[in-house]
């Protein structure tokens, strides 16, 4: 389907699936359940241009973009978060936010060879990485 002509019952009916490929961008799609915070939980449509490629989430009610602060995504004992917060140096991110014709808030990166990508554990919360 093309997500310029989609309906928000369109993309509430996606069920929650790994992506199938790369991703530049997801749509934010509240679900009717409510998070012990008190906030409502979101599911993320991953999109490939306007190409659906995944659908992950259900229970988050947090998005963390390039991770928690925004300092990227922890590598291990490389600590980049902790290499950005005492350097003071972090990779300039191209985020986009517009609203589908439906509505529904789509988050992007522009560029080439930009790519997001998931931490390996959706929880609570949603982080996703340029």
């Amino acid at each position: 389907m093309d997500i310029l002509t989609m309906d928000k019952s369109d993309f509430a009916e996606i069920e929650v699936q790994s992506p199938t490929g790369e991703f530049n961008g997801f749509v934010i799609v509240p679900t009717d359940d409510m998070h012990d915070s008190g906030f409502r939980c979101m599911k993320y449509v991953l999109l490939n241009g306007n190409t659906i490629v995944g659908c992950v989430g259900g229970y988050c009610d947090v998005i963390h973009l390039n991770g928690i602060g925004g300092y990227g995504k922890y590598e291990g004992n490389g600590s980049d978060w902790q290499a950005a917060v005492v350097s003071g140096k972090v990779d300039v991110v191209p985020w986009n936010i517009d609203c589908l014709p439906c509505g529904l808030v789509r988050i992007f990166v522009n560029g080439p060879n930009r790519v997001l990508s998931l931490d390996s554990i959706i929880c609570s919360d949603f982080s996703v990485y340029a």
